[in-house]
């Protein structure tokens, strides 16, 4: 980092002080349709993302954004089973 003339952190934080604003982040994501609850955990709900006029779901890769096949290698495989399961 320091060759990369990166300054050092002045503030070390740990995730776990701020649980109680992960979890309402969480509770907004899921009440606007893009999150939900399966199994125990909660998932990103690639496809609901994907039909939104603003944005597409790329996998940090914008070359990517309606790439089927890179949805399934993840987070996407979850979501297409779930919603075939449903119907």
């Amino acid at each position: 980092m320091k060759r990369l003339n990166v300054e050092l952190p002045d503030v070390v934080t740990r995730v776990s002080e701020f649980v109680p604003e992960i979890v309402k982040f969480i509770e907004k994501i899921i009440s606007n349709g893009y999150a939900y609850e399966a199994n125990g955990s909660v998932y990103f709900n690639v496809a609901k993302y994907n039909d939104g006029v603003k944005h597409k779901y790329a996998k940090l890769e914008p070359t990517s954004a309606l790439d089927t096949e890179k949805l399934l290698e993840g987070e996407g495989v979850l979501t297409t089973d779930l919603e075939t399961s449903e119907k």
